[in-house]
């Protein structure tokens, strides 16, 4: 019974796609990505929250946001490319 399923095991691991590893890691990067920038957003938000209840507005503070923000965005759009090919291969 035990040889049995041994072989079962060894004809589904022979079966199993060989970057199967890779893809797993990729997807795994990519939710760590986007938890980074989460964390930045929200790290932004409230530094934007004190910064306004001390009324220390700048006259310039939409575009600063926003060059942080897409420099925070351009991982994202790097491993979503990544984790394409890997899944296209």
């Amino acid at each position: 019974m035990a040889g049995q399923s041994l072989v079962v095991a060894y004809i589904l691991f022979l079966a199993a796609d060989a970057l199967m590893p890779i893809r797993v890691v990729a997807v795994v990067a990519l939710i760590a990505v986007i938890g980074a920038f989460i964390y930045v957003v929200t790290h932004l938000r409230k530094i934007e929250g004190m910064v306004v209840s001390d009324n220390l507005v700048p006259a310039q503070r939409g575009p600063r946001n926003n060059m942080v923000l897409i420099a925070c965005a351009v991982p994202i759009v790097v491993m979503l490319l990544l984790l394409f090919l890997i899944l296209k291969a």
